[in-house]
């Protein structure tokens, strides 16, 4: 039984801007005795954690002692508190000690006048950097960017360079200032889902519109939605017709035409027209919620590179720390070269360590690649599903019934016996108008025939069997070939009717005691089934159909797509061994599931990744699933995969340049080939180009 007292908590970390110091904070929450789970996302600088409900205050008190231990500029906050992307006092501040830094430039050589203005100059910009460092210092916590900042600086004015050490300084403070203000431009279009949250909702009762919170909507009541506003929950319409714009939830630009009968999905607006929605869900189920908690949460199960980067960075930096006091001690000590030359050159070596491109970048561009998948209506629950995404994939595994097929039954064959087709459809769709069952809808939304409700009378629907009614004085019975046998009704069919009616649905009709014909309904692959297989194939990834249904439907199916294998009159315990003998086989390749069903959930969770849909999926399988596609069309996997594949083709980048520029400018300052400010050009510079490549993911 689930323990109701744990509860999820969030956290704002404002004017957090050291991705070092956030992993720090991150770790020291999670070694909190009473804390299960901590995450905190740099990008958004939101800490969530679970936490028993008694030890809230407890828990807030701790992380506001952890964060002014290490961050004592951050502030915790429970409201977040939106900041513009450009900080107009931080701007000013990198202004005037420009000014004061050119002006300095000027005044007469080593002057008091010039040593003063690089000194004013110096504590503009690097007045918090200091203070950080002298703050971590007392606390012996060390090996950071404030630490290799303020140590290359401080040793560069102790050596007479002031120019270099106002100008390294400077320069991080502008490439610091352009970080933020790409994390903010990146967290805004994040935090856009937000816009989706729906305000309130009409509720109807009786005859009059109430204007309530969503939250407030419980299934079965009644929501007007009109003109311009936005559906707050799931439901069905149950009156009314319109256009609705479902760009939010599905990716899909042009409108789609809503009528009665018809589901639809919160978040949706309406363009020009009022419905009726009968509500089939909570606020909390509904598909817009939903959305905005799993991009919100999906960052903070965080991916296996992200992991390594972190725990890289804790090691990196004190190696190249050590390195640099090396650098500045043994040449002068075994040659006849001046301290001051080595140590300059350590210095050097110093400002060009900081691992900050890569703390920043690396987990910029998994949170861009989940806010890049959900605009393609395509929600992961964590980032390392894009990392198993981008990877080896050895097979895809697909459910049958509304996965591969549109689940919705639609009329296939019309067979009329002793009677015109169109008197047929119209008796038909006559009596099947007065029932919600989804074939008797089915049938309705074919044929569209306009029904006199006035020429119907006696109607009895027989629930999962059939409806009877006269129309127009005649007596009509609809339903199984067994529904109608029961009422006496002799069914004349041609053996190869018969077989060919063995396994299909269908419904018989009777009008005054004589068989008429029937119809016959199926469920048909959905469009772009054979295309998403196609693709797959030419990406080297085996397909496998897993379905309950019987052989003979299963071997229809196979006949038309080009499974590599197919398993039909599958339990659920089937799938699973099934899937779990696949993984095997695999290897370190991944393995993955795609379905909707309750039967789907033992293999969705069993994979490596498990994808389900949003539309018609169960709500077990939607938990078990890692993946939710809000698009009902199989080619939004090609997407997950492709947009999987660049977001890693951009780390490895991210990964590649950032290394690779740093330890040449290590080598060329070691060698005596760069300077300071070139050292911290280097550094800021690498920062920004990887944070500018990962934002390319927002854009492609």
């Amino acid at each position: 039984m689930a323990n109701l007292a744990i509860v999820k908590v969030e956290l704002l970390l404002e004017n957090l801007l050291c991705a070092y110091c956030a992993s720090r904070i991150e770790q020291k929450v999670n070694s909190l005795d009473f804390v299960k789970n901590a995450s905190l996302n740099f990008v958004t600088k939101k800490l969530t954690a679970e936490i028993d409900r008694k030890d809230y205050k407890l828990f807030l008190e701790s992380v506001n002692r952890i964060v002014n231990e290490i961050e004592p500029d951050v502030k915790v906050l429970q409201v977040p508190d939106e900041k513009p992307v450009i900080d107009i006092k931080e701007l000013f501040l990198i202004i005037t000690s420009i000014l004061l830094f050119t002006a300095g430039l000027f005044a007469s050589e080593s002057s008091w006048w010039q040593i003063g203005l690089f000194l004013l100059s110096y504590i503009l910009a690097g007045e918090n950097v200091i203070r950080k460092f002298f703050k971590n210092l007392i606390q012996l916590k060390i090996f950071d960017e404030n630490f290799l900042m303020t140590v290359a600086t401080i040793s560069a004015f102790l050596l007479k360079e002031y120019p270099e050490a106002v100008l390294v300084m400077l320069l991080y403070r502008i490439g610091e200032l352009l970080e933020e203000i790409a994390i903010r431009r990146s967290r805004k279009t994040i935090n856009s889902l937000k816009n989706l949250e729906i305000e309130y909702a009409n509720l109807k009762i009786e005859n009059q519109i109430k204007r309530v919170s969503p939250k407030d909507i419980v299934p079965g009541d009644l929501v007007v939605v009109r003109a311009g506003e936005k559906i707050p929950v799931d439901g069905i319409v149950v009156a009314g017709s319109c256009f609705l714009d479902t760009s939010a939830i599905t990716g899909e630009s042009h409108p789609v035409p809503i009528r009665e009968n018809d589901e639809v999905f919160s978040g949706s607006i309406s363009l020009d027209g009022t419905i009726e929605v009968l509500a089939k869900s909570f606020y909390k189920d509904s598909t817009i919620a939903k959305i905005i908690e799993i991009v919100e949460n999906a960052a903070s199960k965080k991916s296996q590179t992200e992991r390594f980067i972190t725990s890289f960075a804790k090691v990196y930096t004190p190696a190249v720390t050590i390195i640099a006091i090396l650098v500045a001690l043994i040449p002068p000590l075994l040659s006849s070269e001046p301290f001051k030359t080595w140590a300059y050159r350590s210095l050097i070596f110093l400002i060009v360590s900081c691992p900050c491109s890569l703390v920043i970048s690396i987990p910029l561009s998994y949170f861009a690649g989940v806010a890049r998948l959900s605009r393609s209506s395509i929600l992961v629950k964590g980032t390392q599903y894009i990392d198993r995404m981008a990877g080896k994939i050895h097979a895809i595994l697909f459910d049958k019934t509304g996965t591969i097929t549109s689940a919705t039954l639609k009329v296939e064959s019309v067979m009329p016996k002793g009677i015109s087709s169109k008197e047929f459809i119209r008796l038909l769709c006559h009596v099947e108008s007065f029932s919600n069952h989804p074939i008797a809808i089915s049938i309705t939304n074919e044929f569209k025939v306009k029904v006199d409700a006035e020429s119907v009378k006696e109607i009895k629907e027989y629930a999962g069997r059939g409806i009877e009614g006269v129309v127009d004085s005649k007596m009509v019975i609809a339903g199984t070939k067994e529904f109608l046998q029961e009422k006496g009704i002799v069914i004349d069919l041609e053996p190869e009717e018969e077989k060919n009616l063995l396994f299909a649905t269908a419904v018989y009709m009777a009008v005054d005691g004589r068989f008429c014909g029937y119809v016959v309904l199926k469920d048909f692959l959905k469009e772009d089934i054979k295309e998403t297989l196609q693709r797959l194939k030419q990406l080297g990834i085996k397909t496998f159909l897993l379905t309950g249904d019987r052989k003979e439907a299963a071997e229809e199916v196979a006949n038309k797509l080009d499974f590599d294998v197919v398993f039909a009159n599958l339990l659920p315990q089937d799938k699973a061994r099934i899937a779990q003998s696949i993984k095997k086989e695999a290897g370190k390749a991944a393995t993955v599931f795609v379905g909707d069903g309750i039967n789907d959930s033992p293999a969705l969770a069993l994979c490596d990744v498990g994808i389900s849909f949003a539309r018609g999926a169960s709500s077990i399988a939607g938990e078990a699933a890692d993946v939710i596609l809000l698009e009902n069309s199989t080619t939004r996997i090609l997407d997950l995969i492709d947009i999987s594949r660049f977001v890693r083709k951009i780390v490895i980048q991210n990964i590649a340049i950032s290394l690779s520029v740093k330890f040449l400018v290590m080598l060329l300052g070691t060698a005596g080939f760069a300077n300071l400010w070139e050292a911290v050009l280097a550094d800021v510079g690498v920062a920004l180009i990887a944070i500018l490549n990962s934002l390319r993911i927002l854009k492609n």
